[in-house]
């Protein structure tokens, strides 16, 4: 889980401890890092929030924020992504050390993939407000809670949907598919195990739709909607009941998986699959082909998104 911005600072003070009889050089180097993360942090903090975006004015000027180019982004949303970002590396270069320890490689795994969900959760955010199958009421609530990330963000401080949208890719770090039969059945209930009532509401309601079972199945087995139609073909046509991880690689062989695999010495892999998810969906929606018609044009993260904001 997460920890606090204090347990955090304390965390940081007894890895420096420990470097300094271990890593003399090392720590050195990351004292010195931090002391420009600090400043980073003085400086994103210099420029004004971005709060009190309720009319329609604050919604359009919103939506240029998050057009595809920097012009747009206000200082303090840029310094917050150089702070986050350089954050991320420090904690990286301290885990590449520390991996072994666990008193220092869980929190720091912990914190790293708190800042991945960050950016992660923008992007989830950022593509809700551009679907124009989404209410403006829904898209109001949406921009509300991803201005509060970003006048919260040093501390990282949960709006209401981040907590569930993290709690997600969480249990999807502690549950790796096994494949089998390529159901997902036992995917989705080691998943849904670790998730809170809400999830299960939404499995419930969605349970017929074709493309929500797709997009999960896209998120749990880490293949494309297309890999995924193919190795259960091929197990069809073998007349085999199952395959692992090792078998499905060694029969893919040379062909390339639409997605990367997720290694969890990176929890940074966690955002380029949810982008390589995503830029797959938005192919899918601009062709018009037989074969591509069960296939998600939503990841299953934008979904839930969506479903939690009309809750609300």
């Amino acid at each position: 889980m997460p920890i606090s911005k204090e347990n955090e600072n304390e965390l940081i003070a007894q890895i420096l401890a420990y470097l300094d009889e271990t890593h003399l050089k090392e720590s050195e180097d990351i004292k010195h890092e931090l002391a420009w993360l600090e400043t980073l942090e003085k400086v994103m903090l210099h420029h004004p929030e971005i709060g009190g975006w309720k009319n329609n004015e604050s919604f359009d000027m919103l939506n240029k924020i998050l057009m595809p180019t920097t012009l747009h982004i206000p200082p303090r949303v840029m310094n917050l992504h150089n702070y986050l970002v350089t954050k991320l590396h420090i904690f990286s270069t301290l885990f590449a050390i520390l991996k072994d320890i666990a008193a220092f490689g869980v929190p720091l795994r912990a914190s790293m993939l708190t800042i991945t969900s960050f950016f992660t959760m923008e992007k989830v955010y950022s593509s809700c407000l551009r679907d124009n199958f989404i209410s403006k009421e829904v898209k109001n609530r949406l921009a509300d809670e991803l201005v509060f990330l970003w006048d919260n963000g040093p501390n990282i401080k949960k709006a209401f949907f981040f907590d569930y949208l993290e709690q997600l890719w969480m249990a999807r770090d502690k549950t790796p598919p096994t494949y089998g039969t390529m159901d997902g059945n036992s995917e989705i209930i080691r998943l849904s195990m670790e998730m809170p009532k809400e999830w299960d509401d939404f499995l419930r309601e969605q349970g017929d739709d074709k493309e929500t079972i797709n997009a999960l199945l896209e998120f749990v087995f880490g293949l494309s909607y297309e890999d995924i139609v193919r190795e259960r073909e091929r197990l069809s046509r073998a007349k085999m009941q199952s395959v692992n991880e090792t078998e499905l690689k060694k029969v893919f062989g040379a062909i390339e998986f639409a997605y990367t695999s997720i290694k969890s010495a990176d929890p940074s892999r966690f955002y380029d699959f949810f982008i390589e998810r995503h830029e797959k969906t938005l192919f899918r929606r601009g062709i018009f082909i037989e074969e591509a018609s069960e296939a998600p044009k939503r990841t299953i993260e934008e979904i839930y998104l969506k479903y939690l904001a009309s809750k609300v």
